[in-house]
This record gives structure tokens, sequence and C-alpha cells, in this order.
């Protein structure tokens, strides 16, 4: 009995250790998804959709290393290929200059236009992997169960857009105001 309740705890302590990641991550990156999202007019939750997915929260080695949040790659000259180029991943100043970096990169395809500030971000996922951004048959679907996981939509919404709270006027305050000219 002990050691099914071992067991059982264990397995909620590691559950529980693998969600703090992604999570710290979309609180410390949220920010560089909206900059996207305002400038590029790119769906906030895609763009951190994708970052979790291809960095693995932030844990890759290419994202620690070379700010590389996308598994963005480019060609660089090398004289050991025929071409005179090789494919490597590319390596970034900044986490915000590869997230700009990805939405002006985005903004460069041609499904673009008739996306642009279309917040569906599964339309989106369909029309990146329709042009080879990503070449696993289930990407999608991994990007997608991340954005619902997470409920990254909430960041679709430009700040411009956002309501502010204001708190209700109650019936209390009413009275007391009339009470009180």
């Amino acid at each position: 009995m002990r050691f099914l309740l071992v067991f059982f705890l264990s397995v909620f302590a590691v559950s529980l250790q693998a969600q703090n990641p992604a999570e710290a991550y979309v609180n410390k990156y949220d920010s560089l998804a909206l900059e996207v999202l305002n400038t590029y007019s790119i769906p906030a939750s895609l763009v951190l959709g994708i970052a979790l997915q291809e960095s693995g929260g932030g844990t890759s080695k290419l994202c620690v290393t070379k700010h590389n949040h996308f598994g963005v790659k480019g060609r660089v000259k090398s004289g050991k290929t025929k071409s005179g180029y090789v494919t490597t991943y590319r390596s970034f100043e900044s986490d915000e200059a590869a997230y700009l970096h990805f939405g002006k990169m985005v903004s460069g395809k041609k499904y673009y236009p008739g996306l642009r500030n279309n917040m569906d971000y599964m339309k989106w996922l369909k029309a990146m992997k329709s042009a080879k951004y990503a070449s696993s048959s289930t990407w999608v679907s991994r990007v997608d169960n991340i954005i619902r996981k997470y409920d990254l939509t909430r960041f679709d919404t430009p700040p411009s857009e956002i309501i502010p709270f204001a708190p209700a006027v109650t019936d209390s305050i009413l009275v007391r105001e009339k009470n009180n000219p």
C-alpha cells in the first residue's frame, strides 16, 4: 500500500514539475508574442505555441545557446559543398530578435496576406504545414494541443482592444449617493 502511495505521489510531483517550465516560458515570453501580434498581425497563441513546441519550453540547446525559439534554419557559405552553402540553425542576438525574425519571416510567405489579422490559429497552422514549415505529420496536432493546454488564445486580443476592468456600481452605492446629495 505504501509503495502505491509513494508511486502516485512521485508521478504527481513529476507532472507538476513538467507543467511549470511551460507556464514559466509563457509568462516570460508572452510580451514578445504580443509584440509579434501587434507588428505582424499573427496570433500570439500561434507564436507561443510554436515556440513552446520548437524550443522544448525554452530548454532546448538551440534555444539556450542561440536564442532560436522556432527552429529557424539559415544558409551559410561553406567550401565543403558543391553549392557553396550549408544549412544550419540560425543564431540570434536575443530572444526578442528571434521572435521578431519569426514574425518577419512568416509575413513574407504566400499565405500571409490571406491570413493577416485572422486570429484562427488552426488556419495558420495548416497553412504553415502546407508551406513546409514543419515536416512532422503530427506537428499541427502537437502545437494545437499546446495552445489548448495552456489556453494561449487568451493572448490573441491586441492590448488596444482589451476593455479595462471597471468595477460595477452597486445599488448600495447609488442609494448612499441619493441620500447624501
